[in-house]
Parts: C-alpha cells; structure tokens; sequence
C-alpha cells in the first residue's frame, strides 16, 4: 500500500510538472504572436502554484507590452530577489526605469559599502551557506595538519590558510544569512497605481507632500490600517495607501 501511494504521488508530481512546461510553452508562443493577454493570464495562473526567476521574468515581459510599467518593474525585481544575477532582468529593469515618470536622485552609499552590497549578490543565500560549510570544512583539515603534521612548513602554511579559509567562511555565512534575511524580509515596494498622493499623515485628510508614480520603487516602513508609511531612495517620506503598492 506504501509503494502505491509513493508512486501514485510521482506520477502527480511528474504530470504537474509535464503540465507547467506545456503552459510555459504555450505562454511563450502566445508572447511570440503577440497576444500578451492571453500569455498574461497562463503566466498569472503558473505563479499561483510556484515562482522562478524565469517565470517572473517572462510575465514582466508580457506585462512590459500591456504597457503596465509598474507590473513589469514590480516582476523584474521579484526575479532578480530570486536570481540577483539574472542578467536579462536586470538589463530590462534599467530598461523600463527609463520609461517611469518619477526621476529621483539616490544618496551614493559610501564606495565599500555598495562593493560589499554588490558581492553579496553573486550568490543566493544557499549558495553562500554552502560556500561557507565547504571553506568551514577545508579550514578544519587544515587545522588537523597543523597540530598533527611534525614539519614546521606544513604547519606554517596549514595555519595561515586555514585562518584565511575561516574569515572567508565567516564572511560566506553572513551574506547566506543577510540574503535569506532579505529575501524574507524584504522592504522594497513598487507603485502599481497610475498616481499616487503621499500624505503627511495616515489619513485622506493629510496634507499632500508630493505624488508619486507607476512604477517608483518605495521602501515600506511601517503600516497603519490602510496606510504604509514609505521612504524613498533619496530618504523623502510619507503615507500612502496600502492597496496602491505591491511588496517585491
């Protein structure tokens, strides 16, 4: 009875899978004949049952083509906070950036900050965890030379890499935690509404500090009822409605 229910479950797990490729095929060939609503709508239905960064990037695609700027911008980032770097999104997403209405100037992070930034997008949080448990492992060996090998050269260079391949697994580590942190945690929004009025307070009645468009790229702060308050790049701030906004 055992085998037949493992069995039974392979065979759903192979026919779900054979069905997702088909729907992916089908959405391509839509895309391909230009019938973005359509592949739109298989590509909405495959999300429902799963991501990837492929499929994040296709329906930003198609939602590029519908014209709905802050879909495609919302998707690219969904797919590079899957795949940091998944070079075709990140091409487009600078792409459609240029398309928005909001031209806002970023504060420059100071230079090491933004390298160690960058780095840290090479690999996904699993990676680096791996990354981390190999180095950990190798620096352990080399520990076992030093205090067991009786010649003074091999302890030497057995110490001094295997401190190096500790710092490395270390530093390994926190990307794997900061990126899975991220991932979890992340508190980037995009505008998805045409125009958007952001309040000075948590309310309709609030003093209107300034508007913002589809597509703009918020970090959400805080929430209140109906209302996030946000901040953008250039550290601006202010409430908006929730509903005028989708988390990457």
């Amino acid at each position: 009875m055992k085998k037949l229910i493992i069995t039974f479950a392979v065979l759903i797990n192979f026919f779900a899978v054979f069905a997702q490729e088909n729907n992916e095929k089908r959405a391509a060939e839509l895309y391909a004949e230009k019938d973005y609503v359509a592949a739109a709508a298989i590509y909405d239905s495959l999300l429902k049952h799963g991501e990837s960064a492929d499929l994040y990037y296709n329906y930003a695609n198609v939602c590029y083509k519908l014209d709905n700027l802050g879909k495609a911008i919302l998707y690219y980032e969904k797919a590079l906070k899957i795949s940091p770097l998944h070079a075709d999104a990140k091409a487009n997403l600078d792409f459609v950036n240029t398309k928005i209405t909001d031209k806002i100037d970023e504060l420059q992070p100071f230079f090491l900050t933004e390298w160690f930034s960058e780095l840290g997008k090479i690999f996904t949080s699993n990676q680096w965890a791996y990354l981390s448990i190999g180095l950990f492992a190798v620096a352990a060996v080399l520990a076992m030379f030093f205090l067991f090998f009786s010649y003074r050269r091999v302890r030497k260079i057995s110490f001094f890499a295997g401190i190096i391949l500790l710092v490395l697994s270390i530093f390994s580590f926190y990307y794997a935690f900061s990126q899975k942190k991220y991932a979890e945690n992340n508190p980037f929004a995009i505008i998805i509404s045409g125009s958007v009025s952001v309040k000075s307070s948590p309310a309709s009645s609030g003093t209107e500090l300034f508007l913002l468009h589809e597509g703009t790229k918020i970090k959400v702060l805080s929430s209140l009822g109906e209302w996030s308050e946000i901040e953008l790049s250039d550290e601006k701030t202010g409430w908006v409605l929730s509903e005028t906004m989708e988390e990457i």
